[in-house]
């Protein structure tokens, strides 16, 4: 790890593979200083920002991982079927789709628990008494988008409307489940790891001449409406399946 710290050329931005470097140390200290903040400055339990150790939050965190996991797999079955991705086959070229879930689950889990705790816990519950509940979902997920430029720089921009509306779809996945983070953890880890496994062993590839307004750019997948389109279904889901079966509100969430 020293070494290839070492041999990291320090240019802004960093490469996917030396951020990763650079990102591992950072979300393990994460959980520390959120749990310093929350015992020395709010003094609020877990289960107000939406934790809990309790067997529904894992089903849903479950649930919302599957569901992320589908919504990939329809998003590249779409492009394969409109001749926008050319399928490449399974080339896994010394690593195995098994060793590459060992390695990459728990990253995408704890990156996802990291993001969401901050993002859809601590973030808004501190802002809502300031802010009406439209304008704090807002609020929120373009702080969640322009936290990426912090790792991406400039050529992140073209990803931050997608972002933006990812935050907000997470934002209602906690409001459905009653303030609960589970499903909303489980959803962004999803589109992670199966963003991950897609890029890692190269399933499929960009077409030539493929319209980069529908299809994205070839690494960035919320550039392009296809992947909007995704983004705004699945929020849609939530919200109908909230209004269904009563679940949307809680304590210190609409109701």
């Amino acid at each position: 790890m020293l070494f290839r710290w070492r041999a990291i050329p320090w240019r802004y931005p960093l490469s996917p593979d030396h951020k990763l470097i650079l990102l591992i140390p950072l979300y393990l200290l994460a959980p520390l200083a959120l749990e310093t903040y929350r015992r020395y400055w709010t003094g609020l339990p877990w289960a107000t920002y939406g934790i809990n150790g309790r067997g529904q939050f894992f089903l849903a965190l479950a649930l919302g991982f599957a569901i992320a996991l589908s919504g990939i797999g329809v998003f590249l079955a779409t492009q394969l079927g409109l001749g926008w991705r050319q399928w490449q086959g399974y080339r896994p070229k010394g690593r195995t789709l098994l060793s590459l879930l060992v390695g990459l689950l728990p990253l995408t889990l704890l990156i996802a628990g990291v993001e969401e705790t901050l993002f859809r816990g601590l973030l808004p519950i501190t802002l809502q008494s300031l802010l009406p509940w439209p304008a704090l979902v807002i609020t929120v997920g373009l702080i969640f988008a322009c936290s990426h430029l912090l790792w991406d720089g400039p050529q992140g921009l073209p990803q931050l409307p997608g972002l933006t509306l990812m935050g907000i779809v997470l934002m209602v996945a906690r409001w459905v489940t009653a303030g609960q983070l589970g499903l909303a953890w489980g959803l962004h880890a999803g589109w992670i790891l199966g963003l991950a496994l897609t890029d890692s062993l190269a399933l499929t590839k960009a077409v030539d001449g493929s319209p980069l307004w529908l299809a994205g750019k070839p690494d960035q997948p919320l550039t392009g409406l296809a992947g909007l389109g995704l983004l705004l279904l699945t929020g849609l889901g939530l919200w109908l399946y909230g209004q269904t079966v009563g679940t949307m509100g809680g304590s210190g969430w609409p109701g």
